[in-house]
Order: C-alpha cells, then structure tokens, then sequence
C-alpha cells in the first residue's frame, strides 16, 4: 500500500495569522486540528500560505527541533498531496535532519520522513531513489521494537511498489506477502491494514497474469472493508474499483462496468460529486467504454473526470494530465488526430513541468504524441520526437524496458513510412533483440512490422532479405 502521511495543517477560516499570534506553541494542537478539515477538501493555495507563516514562526520564535520536524513533514504531505513534489521533496529532507538532530540517527519519526520521502520520488517515477529511501526507511524499523511492525510492513509494501511500477513483478510479489504475513500476524485476518496489503498483491499478480489469485485477493479485501464497522466507504470504493479494472482486463465487461459504477456511487456519497477520487472512477468507466470502441459514451466520462481533476487539482497535476491524455487517446482512435495532438502536447508539458523529461510518464507522452504527428503523416517532426524520446530512455536507464521496445518499433514503423528501409530495419532489429523480455503483444507487433517490411521488400525485389524479414517475423508472431 501507498504508506498513509498524515496530513496535520493550520486553518484559521480564511483569516490572516499575526506572527505573535503563533508564539504560544501550547496553541498550535488546536491550530493543527483545525487544518484537517481543510486538507480533506484540498483547497491547498490556503493551507500553503498558512504553513509558510507558521514555518516563519517556528524558526522566528526558536522554537524547539522536534516541533519543526513535525511542521515540515505535515507540510510535505501536503505539497505531495497537491502535486508539489520538488518542494515536498525539500520539505521531508528538511524534516528528517530536524529528526536525526532531536531523536537520533535511528528514530521512529526519521524513519517515517524517509518512507515519505520514498513516496515522494515514487510518484516522480524516480524509482531507484525511492527503493533506496524505503530500504533507509525499513533499516531503522526492522532494528525498532515490536511496536514498529506494521510501520515496518507498511515501508516494506512500499519497496513492493516502486519494485512494481519498474516492471521487479516477482520480488515486488515477495514484498507483499512477506508484508502481509506480518500484518496477519499482528493484526490478525480482518484488519484493514491487512485489506491493503491484499490490493497491492493482488494487483501486483495482475501483472504477473494471475488472474484468478488477483481476483480471489481482491474479494478478500472487499469482504474486510465490508465487514468492519463503521464501514470506511472510500476505501471500500478504492478495492471495488480495483475489482473492476481487472475484470475489465479479463474482458468481463458487465462484472466490471457493474463494480466501477458502484465504486464511483460510494465514492460520491462519501465525499461529495467534486472529489478527485470520484473522478478517477468516472475516468475509469470511461477507459472502459473506450476498450469496448464506445468513443461515443467514453467521451463525456473523460471530460467530467478532466474538469473535476482540473477544479481541485489544477492544470499541471498528474491526475489532471492522465485523464488529458485518455481524452487524446480517444481521439486519436477515432481518427481526429489534430485533436488528439494538442492534448498530448498538453500532457507532455504537464508531466515535464511536474516530473522531468527523464520520467517515465513524460516519456509516454512524448510517444503518445509521436504517434498523433505519424498519423497525420508528419514523419519528420514524429521522428525527431522518438529520437529525444530515446535520449531521455538512455538517461533515466530504461534502456531494454517496454517503453524502450515501444519507442524502437514507433521509430521503425515511422522510418518504413518514408522508405527509409536501412534506417527503419537498424530500429526494428534494435527492438528484436530484447523482444524476449517485452509483453507478448508487444512481440506481435514486432513480428507485424516485419511482415511489412518482408512486403517492401518483395516490392522492390530482393527477394533474399525479404525472405529473412519474413522468417523473423514467424519467431515473433503467435503460431
């Protein structure tokens, strides 16, 4: 599971804070309390200006180490929350050295500003330095006393995580359950906590295409939300939702449409018809739709979930940026690819502003748009795309990744189109000879491409290289 960061900020109903008014620290408590409500309802401009006169206050007034620690890392949560992550980044830093200051090298709450900071560089998509962080993180609580367990199995589902979102299935798999031993042993069956570490293993055999398992663990979870009273409904919304999206992958269209409906129901009365995560269901359905070719149906889905990611998140927020680019995939399914190309450019500009051109969701937008300008037959600008695209691959070290199979095979196809063949043939053998490791679809379409290429060359005829083009594509081709 994502490791929960208590959001503790200060609201004061609008009003602007006199310094002197932050001197008395015996205060702040009903301050902090206070900011809960505000940060359940985002509005984060107000609680930004809020921290920063009371991190003024703090160093102002001298006030004592531990108080700062706890100030900047509630403030980080808040900037990850808001989509801030380089600030967020300062943030839990600063908070770390206040605690290795005041509590030692080894204390509890170093160790939860590390784990923080790991979901920080998690979501930037700089994977290695959240695996490092976390690993920190779960040194200082595997050395802590019993107390520290499930703080300690909640850093290690963490490492499971960003071990998931860089393709490490099997020992992020590992992570999970050793994470979910530990929690069934001090929690026992029915515990929530344990109900999360259910979702992440069971996603993480999704992607190991377990289907069953994933799915009978995705019952679990929800029969523990069902069952514990009071009943959390985001969170009972949260496993339903991902019930759904794997039914959804296993073409069980009715099941799943039936569960996102029902997630997004929960999700609405409990949080209201603007919240974020709502919108994340209702993209969700659209996605679905969009996987059956109802572009028809898909679109309005898209939009709602733009506008509401756009209204509280902003324009630059990655969740606003995924529900842009499943607005531009739909287009350009449907064959308005000018369309198509200015969501795109508006995803990549967000997820560079956010995460940096070497991250891997800027990385997919860059293709995404790639393929908007090839199909609008602009191979040249298409090709200049996938060639930066490249370079960023080799700098962020995914060469022999599937988005680096994607990116060759794009490039291929492009180079084809202009009946640059030397060119396009360098690029598709460059994508074959790690084929092994990459999705079996992606394999396919390999083996397609050099089916075409095989019939280029039989039009020109060197019926000898096309002969070897077409003996390279059966290896690749379902038999």
């Amino acid at each position: 599971m994502r490791a929960a960061v208590i959001f503790v900020l200060i609201a004061f109903q609008g009003l602007a804070i006199e310094l002197q008014e932050l001197r008395r620290t015996e205060d702040w408590e009903m301050h902090l309390a206070k900011a809960a409500q505000l940060a359940r309802e985002q509005k984060f401009e107000e609680a930004q200006a809020l921290y920063a006169q009371l991190t003024q206050a703090a160093e102002e007034f001298g006030f004592p180490l531990l108080l700062k620690a706890k100030v900047r890392n509630n403030h980080g949560a808040m900037l990850t929350a808001s989509g801030r992550f380089a600030d967020a980044e300062k943030a839990f830093r600063e908070a770390a050295v206040y605690w290795v200051n005041s509590a030692g090298e080894n204390s509890p709450q170093r160790a939860a500003s590390l784990n923080n900071l790991g979901e920080v560089y998690r979501q930037m998509g700089r994977y290695a330095d959240a695996e490092k962080t976390y690993n920190d993180s779960l040194a200082i609580r595997s050395a802590a006393s019993r107390d520290s367990e499930v703080q300690m199995a909640n850093t290690i589902s963490n490492i499971g995580e960003v071990q998931r979102m860089q393709g490490k299935f099997t020992p992020a798999r590992t992570a999970f359950e050793r994470a979910l031993e530990i929690k069934r042993r001090t929690l026992g069956d029915s515990a929530p906590e344990v109900a999360n570490t259910l979702n992440n293993l069971a996603a993480v055999l999704q992607d190991l295409g377990l289907f069953d398992d994933a799915q009978k663990y995705y019952a679990q979870a929800i029969a523990i939300r069902e069952n514990t009273a009071p009943i959390d409904r985001p969170a009972l919304a949260s496993a339903i939702n991902n019930l759904g999206t794997l039914q959804r992958r296993r073409g069980q269209m009715t099941e799943a449409r039936a569960n996102l409906e029902r997630a997004a129901a929960l999700w609405e009365e409990s949080l209201g018809p603007e919240h974020p995560s709502l919108a994340a269901a209702i993209n969700n359905i659209g996605e679905l739709l969009l996987s059956s070719d109802d572009f028809a149906a898909a679109e309005p889905y898209f939009r709602r979930a733009l506008s509401i990611f756009e209204s509280k998140l902003g324009p630059n927020h990655l969740q606003t940026a995924a529900a842009t680019d499943n607005l531009g995939v739909l287009f350009l399914r449907q064959g308005k690819a000018a369309g198509a190309e200015a969501f795109f450019r508006r995803v990549l500009k967000a997820r560079e502003a956010v995460l940096g051109l070497e991250s891997l969701p800027a990385i997919e937008a860059a293709h995404h748009l790639a393929q908007a300008l090839h199909t609008q037959r602009r191979f040249t600008e298409s090709e200049n795309v996938l060639e930066s695209e490249l370079a960023a691959i080799g700098r962020a070290g995914l060469i022999g990744g599937p988005q680096h199979g994607h990116v060759l095979t794009e490039l291929a196809y492009v180079q084809f189109a202009q009946r640059r063949l030397e060119a396009g043939e360098r690029s598709l053998n460059a994508a074959a000879e790690f084929a092994a490791k990459l999705p079996s679809d992606q394999q396919a379409t390999i083996g397609s491409l050099y089916e075409a290429y095989a019939s280029l060359l039989r039009a020109l005829r060197r019926g000898k290289d096309a002969d070897r083009a077409g003996a390279r594509a059966k290896s690749f081709l379902p038999r």
